[in-house]
């Protein structure tokens, strides 16, 4: 121990440099080394820097969290205008002829005939609340030639309806249509006209759901009348809407339509039951 301390004393005191003489040559060498202690500490920050970096590179890159994606907003959506093609085609019992009083009115059925009809509607969805409101106007017409059938009709009709969400995009509703007609009917020579409106109750249910970013898949189904108004009344429409851009879209599907109509004027009976089934096209506007 007290061997050592002078030469770390020595290393500590003086410069760490030794010059070496050659009187051969005349000339003299200098030979530098690093203290022990530079060289330690230059070590020892070595290994720590190496530490931190491979701590620092051992920890996982965190990628910036972007907001999550959402789809657009179906709050409100309003249908400005929906062309439906539907096929039409009635059958219909006229009042009983004058001459036989008693007996059923002459009846028939028309063939299958391809119409046209105008939509206009809007639905909203707010929490687990929803209401549809629906305006249509169609003139149709079908007959058969054997034998000899023929129906005219004109069928206007709005409604109103609300509902409650029991299952996610599951709705159950309620409300009222009201229906105005105009009816021109013939059968082989017999002819009658009525122009008759209800109103009726109605019970039905939606099924909503987002499909994607842009799409949302809608289908609805309702009945009523229930004698109260109309004796039947059921429709039902199955639609898919692609949302272009975010406020405007287009939305195509298949529905139907069937009725059964009962009206009564100085006791003369007249019955039509008219069935429509067809593609729906049209525009969106949602909010």
């Amino acid at each position: 121990m007290f061997v050592l301390f002078p030469f770390l004393f020595w290393s500590t005191a003086f410069p760490q440099s030794l010059v070496l003489s050659n009187h051969d040559s005349g000339d003299s060498d200098k030979i530098t080394w690093s203290s022990t202690e530079s060289a330690t500490t230059g070590v020892l920050g070595a290994e720590r820097g190496g530490q931190t970096s491979t701590q620092t590179s051992a920890q996982p890159s965190r990628a910036p969290e972007s907001p999550a994606e959402r789809p657009f907003e179906w709050g409100i959506a309003i249908y400005p205008g929906m062309v439906w093609a539907p096929v039409f085609g009635a059958s219909v019992t006229l009042p009983p002829l004058p001459s036989q009083p008693i007996a059923p009115g002459p009846s028939g059925s028309t063939d299958a005939s391809l119409n046209a009809a105008y939509f206009g509607g809007a639905r909203i969805e707010k929490g687990k609340w929803s209401a549809d409101l629906l305006f249509m106007w169609a003139a149709l017409s079908a007959h058969r030639e054997t034998p000899l059938t023929k129906v005219d009709l004109d069928l206007v009709f709005g409604d109103a309806m609300a509902g409650r969400e029991l299952l996610p995009g599951f709705y159950i509703e309620g409300g009222v249509r009201r229906l105005s007609t105009d009816i021109h009917a013939t059968v082989e020579s017999s002819s009658a006209s009525r122009s008759p409106g209800f109103w009726d109750p109605l019970i039905g249910m939606t099924y909503s759901r987002q499909v994607g970013k842009k799409w949302r898949i809608l289908v609805h189904g309702d009945g009523g009348g229930f004698g109260v108004g109309s004796d039947v009344d059921v429709s039902a429409t199955a639609r898919a809407e692609w949302q272009f851009v975010r406020h405007f879209g287009v939305t195509a599907g298949y529905g139907g339509v069937h009725l059964n109509e009962s009206n009564s004027v100085a006791g003369k009976r007249l019955t039509i039951s008219p069935t429509l089934h067809g593609p729906i096209f049209g525009l969106g506007v949602y909010f």
